[in-house]
């Protein structure tokens, strides 16, 4: 179908780029350690902005493509500029203006896939959204791999062309497809008319509420009680949010650590950095799709907390690695949290934030690249002072703090079930 074939690519061009990218600042550009840190912020920060106002744009007007198609656009032109720049200061123009707003296309192809294959049924479109993300993973299987080989041949110039193809051909799929799900006919035809649909059930809602409501105490202890599980959903969702921006600063920063550690510090190749990077995402795919089988039934808070628990010992084993093939088998670990947080995290957002698909979608990654903002400059702050494995140490304590965080509202689950 032409959504996964979207996906695919996006992926493609993901896992050719994000591994490299690192390497491409020190050994290309001549960054140093700070000045690394500091565009990958760049980058990351202009990614969360893009991406939150994207996400509100696209959940008020009802249009998920064209905000899709663009961010890809633009991050196919980012790529392609890297080919050509090595100037400190127009690497960070780019950064800003073209790499940060191409990554909103990671959200939105997630909220535009959500949108086409809404069915109604709660399980199969939480294994939907699994099966998008295990698009992903297959890219990430072979992208490093065959990037290393691009990279041999064609040097960063030639990566980088290959990944603007992949963001390009993405966005002519996107190009093609239709903005109708399975629900098409009770659905408007064009973002203009989602937005007068939802003008016009603004009203219809308001026209019943004014005459549903009476001025009554049962009335007003049913307002109340809503407003207190409001208020009770809101603070699950920014402890949920800011647990999994403690997990992505800790992920992020290994996107920049490892392959520097691996290359610089325990004196490997390219191709054992491409081999971890395909191992871990080889052994997502066949948890993802469990995950997505199963999501409806898992207990999501109590799966995260289990994730962050195993991100904390993947690092401090990370710490301990003495030769650079011992990284490879450490990846199970890794690929754990990553379908666990990508397939239950994601979900689990959305379900706490009801009717703000797009924004819920968007806080989701943003959580991802706030952690990025962080982690750029403390990773490369911390390897200029403390080498890398204090780096990675650090990385555990985020993920313990994850846990903490999770972790409470684990057990406010188990004793909400204990009283039911």
């Amino acid at each position: 179908m032409p959504l996964a074939a979207a996906t695919l690519m996006l992926g493609v061009a993901l896992s050719f780029t994000a591994p490299y990218l690192s390497l491409f600042g020190v050994e290309q550009a001549g960054m140093s350690p700070l000045q690394l840190g500091a565009f990958m912020t760049l980058v990351s920060a202009s990614g969360v902005f893009a991406s939150t106002a994207v996400g509100r744009w696209s959940d008020r007007t009802g249009c998920n493509r064209a905000p899709l198609i663009a961010s890809l656009v633009i991050a196919a032109l980012g790529y392609g500029a890297l080919g050509f720049l090595r100037g400190y200061a127009e690497l960070m123009l780019a950064g800003a203006l073209l790499l940060g707003p191409g990554a909103a296309s990671l959200s939105q192809i997630f909220s535009f896939g959500r949108a086409v294959l809404r069915t109604g049924d709660p399980a199969h479109e939480e294994f939907a959204s699994a099966a998008l993300r295990t698009l992903l993973s297959v890219a990430w299987v072979f992208g490093p791999a065959v990037g290393a080989l691009i990279l041999a041949q064609g040097g960063f110039t030639g990566l980088f062309a290959f990944a603007a193809a992949s963001f390009t051909a993405s966005a002519v799929i996107a190009l093609r497809m239709t903005e109708m799900g399975p629900d098409a006919n009770e659905r408007p035809t064009s973002c203009h008319e989602s937005a007068e649909d939802n003008e016009d059930k603004e009203e219809d809602a308001s026209a019943a509420l004014e005459e549903g409501i009476a001025a009554t105490a049962v009335a007003a202890e049913r307002i109340a009680t809503h407003a207190a599980v409001t208020t009770n959903g809101r603070a699950t969702t920014y402890r949920v949010l800011m647990a999994l921006t403690l997990i992505g600063l800790a992920a992020n920063a290994t996107m920049i650590l490892l392959p520097l550690y691996l290359v610089q510090a325990l004196h490997s190749t390219r191709l054992t950095v491409s081999a971890a990077l395909g191992a871990g995402a080889l052994l997502e795919i066949p948890m993802m799709l469990w995950l997505g089988t199963m999501s409806s039934k898992l207990r999501k808070p109590r799966w995260l907390t289990a994730a962050a628990a195993v991100h904390a010992a993947y690092f401090i084993a990370l710490a301990m690695v003495s030769q650079p093939l011992a990284v490879v088998p450490l990846q199970i670990l890794s690929a754990a949290v990553v379908a666990i947080t990508s397939c239950l995290g994601m979900v689990y957002v959305q379900d706490l934030m009801p009717g703000e698909t797009g924004v819920a979608t968007a806080l989701f990654f943003n959580a991802s690249r706030v952690g990025a903002i962080l982690s750029g400059v403390l990773s490369g702050m911390i390897i200029g002072a403390f080498g890398y494995r204090a780096a990675f140490l650090l990385c555990a304590g985020l993920a313990l703090g994850a846990f903490a965080l999770l972790g409470f509202d684990a057990m406010l689950g188990k004793r909400r079930v204990r009283r039911a």
